[in-house]
């Protein structure tokens, strides 16, 4: 009976590992979404836009404005 037992147990314990590593799978799979890591994102895209033009402004109206 003890041995029923175990194999039970054992038989449990492989069910829940593969749970657990289905798990960590899907979540990893979750993660490439939202952490792209070679693709630029879009909010990057927009700031950099934003910043060059700024840039590019600034420059503007210091060469046009002395001492601006």
């Amino acid at each position: 009976m003890s041995e029923d037992f175990y194999d039970h147990m054992k038989k449990e314990q492989e069910i829940l590992n593969l749970s657990y590593q289905e798990s960590l799978r899907q979540k990893s799979e979750r993660m490439a979404v939202w952490e792209p890591k070679d693709k630029m994102t879009v909010f990057s895209q927009i700031k950099k836009l934003i910043a060059g033009s700024y840039r590019g402004l600034k420059g503007w109206v210091v060469g046009f404005i002395p001492g601006f």
